[in-house]
């Protein structure tokens, strides 16, 4: 895991701006509380999968939208996967929150950079094991793949036990830095 200091500033909608001492401060300190507050923890399984009728294999789940139809088109399996930097984290930005604002913004944009490395470095590793066939990540919420789906991912993770997370009525994630997506596997030569 790191905290990728351009991607912070880009989400704290930083653009070529010069940065104040203050800024590189609060950036500091911000990447120094993320990294020691953090307890990334993943979950990943891998899933037959019909791209026509968009079914995972042996599970009862189908994929519902068009966006991530032509998303895992000509691919015959998925990951499903998660990640999480756990509730201290969530804990640190709420109290910064209160204490001192500005830097509870940096850090709750340095924990964003920090739950997206550890998905890159999950999904890099998933690249790897399946000889590079894998499309990008692709998380429920994006463009009209529903949210609702979220619950199939807890389910079939098992996220709860594995990794302390838990979902709301509202959809929303605790610990918040939480990110869940599916990557597609191309089908090979060899299954065409």
């Amino acid at each position: 895991m790191r905290v990728d200091r351009a991607e912070t500033l880009r989400y704290l909608g930083f653009r070529g701006q010069e940065l104040t001492a203050a800024d590189e401060s609060n950036l500091k300190r911000a990447e120094e509380l993320c990294m020691a507050h953090a307890h990334p923890r993943t979950a990943a399984v891998r899933f037959g999968f019909d791209c026509g009728s968009m079914a995972l294999a042996g599970c009862g789940v189908t994929f519902r939208g068009e966006a991530i139809r032509r998303h895992l088109a000509g691919c015959d399996a998925v990951w499903l996967v998660a990640g999480t930097l756990g509730l201290e984290t969530d804990r640190l930005i709420a109290r910064l929150m209160r204490e001192d604002p500005a830097l509870g913004v940096v850090t709750d944009a340095a924990a964003v950079s920090a739950i997206e490395s550890v998905m890159d470095e999950l999904s890099a590793e998933i690249a790897e094991k399946e000889g590079g066939r894998t499309t990008r990540r692709f998380s429920c919420g994006y463009a009209d793949f529903p949210l609702e789906q979220q619950h199939d991912f807890m389910r079939l993770l098992d996220m709860g036990r594995k990794l302390g997370v838990f979902i709301g009525a509202d959809l929303i994630m605790t610990p918040q830095k939480t990110v869940t997506a599916v990557i597609g596997v191309r089908a090979g030569e060899d299954s065409l």
